[in-house]
């Protein structure tokens, strides 16, 4: 219940509630620590959620930088009106029940039964669920629409996109492939990718970090995630395109960094 009034209340109450507590106005939630590096952002500004599933990631955003302008992409019917039951009215947020790839045009949307986070426009590696005792559930099939982050960006006109996040169950790289014009215009990528291979055919962490330094990005930050056994099996990764870096501070010698 709790949760559900912070999602209603608008940005600014946020920020006079906070204030009237002695809390910060703003606040990263400890989901994303990986992003500290990269704001809190004051200015207005634009960001994709790819993979929007029920809006968390934006959520929590906003709740860091209310000052975000959010377009959300989200193909599976139920997990879009979730997202519109709780943020539809919210002018700074712009839902698309679309999903998003390399092609416009319509594709086979795979939804597990018992894991909707998980669906997919690859279908799963049943072997590699197995061994992580990890279940789908029954598996069935729509057909959702799709775009590609070019042809959205030309429509909407933007011109500049902070932050792109991208959590689309092995599809990361028919993201990336329809957002090749869009790169240049792209601060930072925010992207989820497998250590393990759960769906068919899907790229590793290996491919989709290949594909953006190849694009004049470079890796800024990484955790990955195990099950409990640490054999790791995903990896959320930070990119910054390459001349947004400062340059190297000489006077530091080393800095060290944990992944996992």
């Amino acid at each position: 219940m709790i949760n559900a009034i912070k999602r209603l209340l608008p940005p600014a109450l946020k920020q006079l509630a906070r204030q009237w507590l002695g809390r910060p106005e703003t606040r990263l939630h400890p989901d994303w620590a990986d992003l500290a590096a990269i704001g809190p952002v004051k200015e207005p500004h634009v960001i994709l959620d790819i993979g929007a599933h029920h809006g968390w990631f934006f959520h929590c955003w906003q709740d860091w930088c209310p000052q975000a302008q959010v377009h959300a992409f989200e193909p599976y019917p139920e997990s879009f009106e979730a997202t519109r039951a709780n943020y539809g009215s919210d002018p700074s947020v712009r839902l698309n029940q679309v999903g998003v790839g390399d092609t416009a045009g319509e594709l086979i949307f795979n939804v597990f039964g018992e894991s909707k986070v998980s669906n997919s426009f690859l279908a799963p590696e049943a072997q590699a669920w197995d061994t992580l005792r990890y279940h789908t559930g029954k598996l069935t099939q729509i057909k959702v629409p799709v775009t590609t982050v070019d042809a959205y960006v030309a429509e909407h006109g933007l011109r500049h996109i902070y932050l792109a996040k991208i959590d689309v169950q092995g599809y990361e790289l028919h993201v990336l492939r329809g957002a090749e014009r869009s790169l240049p215009i792209i601060d930072h990528i925010f992207v989820e990718a497998g250590i393990e291979r759960l769906y068919k055919d899907a790229p590793r962490f290996t491919d989709v970090f290949e594909f953006l330094t190849a694009r004049g990005f470079h890796l800024a930050g990484m955790r990955a995630w195990h099950r409990g056994n640490h054999v790791l099996m995903e990896t959320d990764m930070l990119f910054r395109r390459n001349d947004l870096a400062p340059p190297v501070d000489e006077s530091v010698i080393k800095v060290m960094g944990t992944v996992g």
